[in-house]
């Protein structure tokens, strides 16, 4: 393989990992996502083309750099190299800041927990201290001195009992704050680590969950429910022409699309690869699918893309399968990728029996 070629390959297969990077970063708090999202495809556009990077000032998203070309050796690689590494630290120190707080709100609940039963040891201290002078007093026959140590003991014993309980509630009231302040934070990166950063739709994780539970609970009930197996036509050549940014838009609008066809509460979409996307949906036949796919081609013809005289046009490859009755997860997702590589090739060599959908 000539030297220029595996240069090439060396560039693809880093810029494959930097947008896997990308697409899958962690947002810190030193900015939002969506700018650090932004200043990281700088930094590859510019590993990758060469495009120079123009640095913002402190506070301000960094602007769109100019198309230039430049050699190889001349890019900024450890511009490159510091950048991402500089991202990883980041997220590194928040993930070691928010395990830090969970292990301090469960040291609280130990603590707390300690400082409750010695509270209780010295009320049952004082306690039994009570009732043993009450029980000297009684030994003694000394009905006057019963009738003090029984009205102190109880004194004593309310002024336990009180304080117990304020002692308690306060324990209770500050753990529960605690708790739900962490229950926020927890769910809130739960979210983040199911949601794609793009699109906002779930990701891999979600599908590969989806996908298995629908198998188990449709084969107790006997409901129908039906995968839809999407890509994204020309992704490659968007990025090419149009730029990165083009390639985005393209991959929002259809997340778009998708939202505003598949509409029920139980539908799952998610984005599972780059230009991949898949949507399961409980209870409903594969006809009802493919009338909802065709309503997509519509909603997508429809779609303000301003880069379809450049050759590259918004659609969409589709695929769909209803499960099948004893089919394996894996054989169900492999008819409907089938049928959607199927309707890819079919647009590219047009033949009358090109067929699309899978049942």
């Amino acid at each position: 393989m000539p030297d220029s070629d595996q240069a090439l390959l060396i560039l693809d297969t880093l810029g494959q990992i930097l947008a896997s990077y990308i697409h899958g970063c962690i947002e810190t708090p030193r900015g939002s996502d969506a700018a650090a999202q932004e200043r990281l495809q700088a930094w590859r556009r510019h590993a990758l083309l060469g495009v120079p990077v123009a640095e913002a000032d402190e506070g301000q998203e960094a602007p769109t750099p100019h198309a230039s070309g430049g050699a190889i050796a001349q890019r900024d690689w450890k511009g490159v190299s510091s950048t991402f590494a500089e991202h990883r630290r980041d997220e590194q120190h928040f993930v070691e800041h928010a395990l830090a707080d969970l292990r301090d709100a469960l040291w609280t609940c130990v603590e707390r927990t300690h400082l409750a039963l010695q509270r209780e040891h010295q009320a049952d201290d004082a306690s039994a201290q009570q009732v043993q002078r009450v029980r000297g007093a009684l030994d003694r026959l000394d009905t006057s001195a019963v009738k003090d140590e029984i009205s102190q003991a109880m004194t004593t014993l309310e002024a336990i009992t009180t304080e117990r309980q304020n002692a308690q509630s306060g324990i209770y009231a500050e753990l529960a704050a605690r708790v739900e302040h962490l229950g926020i934070e927890l769910e809130a990166a739960r979210k983040a680590s199911e949601t794609d950063p793009l699109t906002g739709l779930g990701n891999r994780l979600v599908f590969d969950r989806t996908t298995s539970r629908q198998v188990y609970l449709h084969s107790l009930g006997g409901q129908p429910v039906s995968l839809v197996m999407l890509d994204l036509d020309m992704l490659k050549p968007i990025n090419d022409t149009c730029g990165h940014h083009a390639g985005d838009q393209a991959l929002l609008h259809l997340a778009n699309a998708l939202s505003k066809v598949f509409l029920g509460d139980a539908d799952v979409l998610c984005r599972i690869g780059g230009d991949e996307f898949a949507v399961v949906l409980p209870n409903t036949p594969v006809t009802v699918a493919e009338r909802q796919l065709a309503r997509l081609s519509a909603v997508l013809e429809r779609v303000d893309w301003p880069f379809t005289d450049a050759g590259v046009p918004l659609s969409a490859s589709v695929g769909v399968a209803e499960w099948k009755k004893g089919e394996t997860v894996a054989d169900w997702i492999r008819r409907a990728d089938t049928a959607m590589y199927e309707n890819k090739r079919s647009k590219r060599h047009p033949t009358p029996a090109a067929g699309q959908n899978a049942a």
